[in-house]
């Protein structure tokens, strides 16, 4: 009775651990759209929210046709405008300019942007495409990263096991003592 027991708890810890980690996954992220002279820029969001910390992002640069734009020079800085940041530190806020390198998708450029505060920031966007420097501005806002759940829930899943097993090894040796 006492392995049945104990094979049913673990069977439903793990479901319930699988359909948690399900529910807190991020969906495919967000789009935005930008036109400039004819060139079609879309910055696309690992996610849905963007938080504080490293970011994964991506521009798509496409032709007047629809055509991926390749070979482009793509560089990003991620600006907090000043009258957004109030009591902030300013040296963490300060931009830097971060080369974008060619992704998997012709017309693909992607890179890391690490956001130090939660609030309105402007994504400069500046490429080189046709011999021709253009720049587009995303604005987004930042979001506070908070705890991360999944890893407090799986840590507290095992710990709940860990402590059934425990009392039915203990009720275990009482009824074998006796």
């Amino acid at each position: 009775m006492g392995k049945k027991l104990i094979k049913n708890l673990v069977l439903g810890l793990l479901f319930t651990l699988i359909l948690s980690t399900t529910a807190l996954a991020d969906s495919g992220g967000t789009k935005i759209e930008k036109n400039v002279d004819g060139i079609k820029v879309d910055l696309v969001l690992s996610s849905d929210t963007v938080k504080t910390g490293d970011n994964e992002l991506t521009i798509r640069l496409y032709d007047e046709k629809g055509q991926p734009l390749e070979n482009a020079n793509v560089k990003v800085t991620a600006d907090m405008p000043s009258n957004n940041m109030g009591n902030m530190n300013m040296d963490n806020s300060k931009p830097g300019a971060i080369d974008f390198k060619a992704g998997q998708e012709k017309g693909e450029y992607t890179g890391n942007v690490n956001f130090s505060d939660k609030g309105n920031w402007t994504i400069k966007t500046d490429f080189t495409a046709a011999n021709q420097e253009k720049m587009a501005d995303f604005d987004i806002k930042v979001a506070d990263s908070g705890p991360n759940w999944l890893i407090i829930g799986g840590f507290l899943g095992v710990v709940v096991l860990i402590i059934i097993i425990a009392v039915i090894s203990k009720n275990k040796k009482k009824t074998s003592a006796a």
